[in-house]
């Protein structure tokens, strides 16, 4: 997302689920809640409660904070990984975000 975006909760919903390959209806069927609930909700027509909002959270694996416009680092969430997996994915990540770092 782009920082001079204006906070959006609707388009970051759709981006997050859309990113995680999911449909409207699958989100929805995930939520308990009709697709157009979820329409509803990305389109900014309705508010989830505190509790859908914590549902959507751990379904996109993302952070409320980040849902709701308190921060605007993308986050990504990966509970079930081993700390052997976070730092080989964290070793990754610098290299592959350092210009300035070895080329292949």
């Amino acid at each position: 997302m782009k920082e001079e975006q204006v906070y959006d909760f609707g388009l970051r919903l759709r981006q997050l689920r859309e990113d995680r390959g999911l449909s409207r209806d699958a989100l929805a069927r995930k939520l308990r809640v009709s697709k157009e609930t979820i329409y509803r909700y990305e389109n900014n027509l309705q508010n989830p409660s505190l509790e859908k909002t914590k549902q959507i959270a751990v379904i996109l694996r993302t952070s409320i904070d980040y849902l709701v416009g308190l921060d605007d680092k993308y986050t990504i969430k990966f509970p079930s990984m081993t700390k052997e997996q976070r730092d080989t994915l964290n070793l990754f990540l610098r290299v592959f975000v350092d210009r300035d770092g070895p080329v292949s």
